[in-house]
């Protein structure tokens, strides 16, 4: 029988104690908290979107995306397997808009039935101990100085350090010669210099989101917009948010292009604007996109496009509709920031794909496993960053046991 560390017992390394205890390992459980699977608790606002109906590679970033091997992990452990496991544990599943939801909408319902399962399987667990260090010792390794045959990583990333994420891993792996990419935030708002954000602070909209980079479009995105004091947030806003944060690293100057009429062409947005105008012709400029958009942001709208808020609607150029509707469907806003860790859902970073075998095994240092945040990958809003939780938990819980998942 193999004895197994499992270090960090978040929803990656409960998953990987589970399947490495019921392929027949020892399996000893560290968590710094004081209890398990705290950051779950705090996942899809309290109610836990654990996986998607719809899944794939293109819902993710980083190495361990980009080269299939996160392809290759979904394949052996997929959503359905995950339902399927949830379910046997007691989950009943319910879909909202795509994601799936424990029928409770409670997320302790999630880290509740974990713990029961990794009780029933009885695995030790060893709350509020921060591991120090993994050594080498032999075929194996010791763990603050009691030995194992074998170790999984699963501390996390940098993201919501308050549950315990302070990126604990990277520097575990770095003293056994294993480099990882720069940790940023991800899942998260972005902030901008522009002064007129103070002006329309807590409005929220429908809108379309473009992320450019040196007049390249690098992604978008569409939902509901969240304007603050100090830029972009909303759903809409965390889904750019992690390539936003990598770009802007590397010193690139970007911008995200907002469009408030994301179901017109900006000419079809003139035409809209022209036909209201006949109607309003007695109506002042501030006046007459009320019920279009809220206040605050029409009144910054026609102020950006250098518009007479107190001129009769009538008096507006050709010239000023134009630069109006090209606010409407294309205003672009200068990003210099995001969020941080502390605001922050995800990390985006980690151990790279190139350092990973197809078992999630550190190809420098045999027998020590990863899996979730700790690596190089990180999903959109969804469900899709649990999911790669499960799915690396899985798999590296069975290759640490001996026992390959198909």
């Amino acid at each position: 029988m193999k004895n197994i560390a499992v270090i960090g017992a978040g929803a990656s390394g409960m998953m990987a104690a589970i399947a490495a205890a019921s392929a027949g390992a020892s399996v000893t459980l560290y968590e710094r908290n004081d209890q398990v699977g705290k950051k779950i608790l705090q996942t899809g606002n309290g109610k836990c979107n654990f996986s998607n109906t719809v899944m794939n590679e293109n819902c993710f970033h980083g190495s361990v995306s980009e080269t299939g091997l996160l392809k290759r992990v979904l394949d052996r452990f997929d959503k359905d397997a995950t339902v399927a496991f949830f379910e046997k544990l007691g989950i009943m599943p319910r879909i909202r808009y795509g994601g799936y939801y424990p029928y409770s909408e409670q997320a302790s319902s999630i880290r509740d039935v974990l713990l029961y399962e990794l009780c029933r399987l009885k695995i030790r667990i060893v709350t509020s101990h921060q591991v120090r260090e993994i050594k080498r010792v032999g075929n194996g390794f010791t763990v603050d100085g009691s030995h194992f045959d074998a170790v999984i990583l699963s501390t996390g990333g940098k993201a919501a350090p308050k549950t315990g994420s302070t990126g604990d891993g990277y520097y575990l792996v770095e003293k056994l010669g294993v480099r990882s990419v720069e940790a940023l935030p991800s899942l998260t708002y972005l902030t901008s210099a522009e002064k007129w954000f103070k002006s329309v602070s807590g409005v929220r909209a429908e809108a379309a989101l473009s992320l450019m980079s040196d007049g390249n479009l690098i992604d978008s995105s569409r939902g509901e917009l969240q304007l603050t004091d100090q830029g972009i947030s909303g759903i809409c806003t965390f889904q750019l948010s992690g390539q936003a944060g990598r770009l802007l690293s590397k010193g690139h100057k970007i911008k995200v292009l907002l469009n408030f009429m994301p179901d017109m062409t900006q000419d079809e947005v003139i035409s809209f604007l022209e036909k209201r105008m006949e109607c309003n012709q007695q109506k002042k400029v501030h006046e007459f996109l009320v019920g279009v958009f809220p206040e605050k942001l029409n009144k910054v709208l026609c102020q950006l496009s250098g518009l007479k808020t107190d001129v009769h609607v009538s008096a507006l150029k050709g010239s000023e509709v134009k630069r109006l509707a090209g606010n409407i469907a294309s205003l672009a806003v200068s990003i210099n920031g995001t969020g941080g860790f502390d605001r922050s859902q995800v990390t985006s970073g980690g151990i790279p794909a190139s350092e990973l075998t197809e078992n999630l095994e550190l190809k420098k240092v045999p027998g020590l496993f990863v899996a979730g945040e700790v690596t190089d990958c990180d999903g959109i809003c969804g469900g899709y960053n649990l999911q790669w939780a499960w799915s690396s938990g899985w798999v590296a819980g069975n290759a640490a046991a001996g026992k390959h998942s198909q």
